[in-house]
């Protein structure tokens, strides 16, 4: 094997390649030779060895941006080497991802590989000329100088300080980062940060790594929507309790009514900043017994099931929007999260979300669609439990989820109130596929405790698992109502949002 000098010019350096690590030698008469791209002088192709320097010792060059980057559970040290690294003179190729060869590249400051396909091809654009070479399996490392672990001592400019480039990799709760893994992140100055969901949105902490970031990698199951939820993060206005996803990385307790006053629920029993102080005090009794943020929320209903047909001939109150306004500043100003409820009576869900579009184009203003209140011809509120057809549910979704999309507003909560199976129909249907929502089902049976958790447990079957879970206490009629504490330990999975009527 004919060995290749280490005073050799790094002539295959990809273009971009700024953020590198370089050990300089001191000799002033080594042929450094000329600079490659990315490493010259702004384009001026002119430029000479002397104007532009290539780094005569040891170099390893991280990309200074590129594409967000999934690199899923079972990442290996050559996937993360193309998606990171645009060269490195010198690297350890090992037999296995051994916790030990991981030991012996983090100690040089060198980028970790291992034997098998695609690693000739990988030290052919890393522009590899040195290869620290541990254990004996075969490999074809091509013509370039190999040493073993003893004779990198030798090696001028070793070890290597890893570079500062902005670069972050996400890790999903659950998640092994294996130990070359590791090494190579490292080697190339990428900050490996474990997070708390599968979702980049989820979390103020989330957020903020990647808002910072030149380039973001995600290492686990966080899915293939973790591209554009990671874009989401970065460019969307942050929610109360921090993240850009209402869920889950919050939870969300509210109370319910109509701002008419306390007839309609909990909610009106009082003006819009005194409810907001209610629902923070009641949030924040949640709290201790919640491990994520805890934030108030008022779950306004928006249109009102009537007796009367009304001008509209609907049988359903729309409330003006200079009514609701109040409520929803109220909020705001509070650190407070804002539902619409739809009773829609006669007429369908989209119609009268579409009545309301002014105020959900608001960031912290989501939509709860009622089905009880929800008639056919013919039918009569207080005479029959009204339903839906899935199609008009997903109908409003695709809607809404549109808006959100044309506005660059943060997801919404689209909650789906229930208290019997044969409320939603073929709610095996319910279309889930768009990001800017967050379904979130709501079980509303009233009752004593077993009674409630039995109609709890008959709704949950057949959900998927990106629909979330509410739970309404009812003060009045449960008997007793549910402590925040009950609540929390009774009601299994925990729910996401509880409300108060």
């Amino acid at each position: 094997m004919r060995l290749i000098s280490r005073r050799t010019a790094v002539a295959g350096l990809a273009a971009g390649a700024v953020l590198l690590v370089a050990a300089c030698t001191d000799d002033a008469g080594d042929d450094v030779g000329a600079p490659g791209p990315g490493a010259g002088t702004g384009g001026d192709e002119t430029a000479t060895a002397e104007e532009s320097p290539t780094p005569a010792g040891p170099v390893v060059a991280a990309h200074e941006r590129f594409d967000t980057t999934l690199l899923g559970a079972d990442a290996s040290p050559l996937d993360v080497s193309r998606a990171v690294l645009a060269a490195a003179t010198v690297v350890v190729v090992a037999d296995a991802d051994t916790p030990e060869a991981a030991a012996t590249a983090s100690r040089l400051g060198l980028p970790l590989l291992v034997v098998g396909d695609g690693l000739t091809e990988e030290l052919e654009r890393l522009g590899t000329r040195t290869v620290v070479r541990l254990g004996t399996a075969e490999a074809d490392l091509g013509d370039r100088e190999v040493v073993d672990e003893a004779g990198a001592t030798d090696l001028e400019g070793l070890p290597l300080t890893p570079p500062e480039t902005g670069h972050v990799a996400l890790v999903a709760p659950g998640t092994t980062v294996p130990a070359g893994v590791g090494a190579t992140l490292a080697a190339a100055g990428v900050a490996v940060e474990e997070v708390a969901w599968d979702d980049p949105r989820a979390t103020a902490e989330s957020v903020a790594l990647v808002k910072g970031a030149t380039g973001v990698v995600g290492l686990g199951a966080f899915g293939e929507r973790f591209p554009s939820r990671v874009e989401a993060a970065r460019t969307l206005p942050e929610l109360p309790g921090g993240g850009v996803a209402p869920f889950p990385g919050r939870m969300m307790v509210a109370l319910y009514g109509h701002p008419s006053g306390g007839t309609l629920g909990a909610l009106g029993e009082q003006g819009p900043e005194a409810a907001a102080k209610r629902v923070k005090q009641l949030a924040a009794e949640y709290q201790q017994f919640s491990d994520k943020p805890v934030i108030g929320c008022f779950e306004i209903i928006t249109t009102v099931a009537t007796a009367v047909s009304g001008p509209d001939g609907d049988y359903s109150g729309e409330t003006p929007i200079e009514q609701l306004l109040p409520w929803i500043e109220a909020a705001e100003a509070n650190g407070v999260y804002c539902v619409l409820d739809l009773q829609p009576g006669l007429t369908d869900f989209l119609t009268q979300a579409k009545k309301y579009e002014e105020l959900l184009k608001r960031p912290t203003v989501g939509l709860a669609l009622d089905p009880e209140w929800r008639l056919r011809p013919g039918q009569r509120h207080m005479t029959i439990i009204g339903q839906v057809q899935i199609d008009e549910v997903n109908a409003t979704g695709a809607w809404l989820a549109d808006l959100v999309a044309a506005n660059n507003l943060p997801p919404k909560v689209l909650v789906l109130h229930q208290f019997q199976t044969r409320m939603i129909v073929n709610r095996e249907r319910l279309d889930t596929s768009r990001d800017e929502i967050q379904y979130l089902m709501h079980a509303d049976g009233h009752g004593n405790h077993g009674q409630k958790l039995a109609t709890w447990r008959a709704l949950l079957p057949g959900l998927g698992p990106e629909v979330r879970l509410g739970w309404k206490n009812f003060i009045d009629e449960d008997s007793p109502t549910m402590t925040p504490q009950q609540t929390m330990e009774l009601v299994e999975p925990t729910p996401d949002f509880v409300s108060y009527q």
